[in-house]
């Protein structure tokens, strides 16, 4: 996994967070991150029923092995509030893009974490040669996270229909979006 600074932030809403790479031993913070998200399912594709264990997450965490690899999380007073990941893709004539995956704990979406996390990310790929495209998907029906995504240069690229079924059984379509950094 590619190794961060550890760095201290101050969002738009005079929050502070530090922002870092992440360790096995974050699995249970990063677990009772994804558990808030879901009580709100915002922009959420796991749900509670998914029955997600620490040591999933700590799976999750191992599995960014690769120098170019990320795993980036932030903290504000030692709780974790945010994550965004980057994996880059494994067959070597696909090795020069990677797939992004952000989540925003709900009490600090609109502070500026997500823009902060993402510009975080995005600086970082800029600065490895290797890497000429960044993809991601979101739900359709998040418009606030397409708005970021827009604002840092993504552009739709393809879209998965009825890609999730809800609860109350109406689907949610999964869009694809990129940005080409060289």
């Amino acid at each position: 996994m590619a190794e961060f600074d550890i760095q201290t932030v101050g969002l738009k809403d005079g929050r502070t967070i530090v922002i870092r790479s992440a360790r096995d031993e974050d699995a249970e913070g990063v677990l009772q991150a994804i558990k808030l998200s879901m009580v709100d399912g915002q922009g959420m594709i796991l749900t509670a029923e998914d029955n997600v264990t620490a040591d999933d997450v700590k799976t999750w965490i191992k599995a960014h092995n690769g120098p170019k690899d990320v795993m980036l999380l932030a903290e504000h007073d030692g709780i974790v509030v945010g994550s965004i990941e980057f994996r880059i893709a494994k067959p070597r004539r696909c090795a020069h893009w990677g797939t992004i995956s952000m989540a925003v704990s709900p009490g600090w979406r609109g502070s500026g974490l997500g823009n902060t996390l993402l510009a975080r990310l995005l600086d970082w790929a800029i600065s490895v040669p290797e890497i000429t495209k960044v993809i991601l998907a979101v739900r359709a029906d998040n418009a606030p996270a397409i708005a970021l995504y827009k604002k840092h240069g993504f552009v739709l690229c393809g879209c998965d229909k009825a890609y999730l079924k809800l609860s109350d059984g109406s689907f949610v379509d999964d869009l694809r979006m990129e940005r080409f950094i060289r």
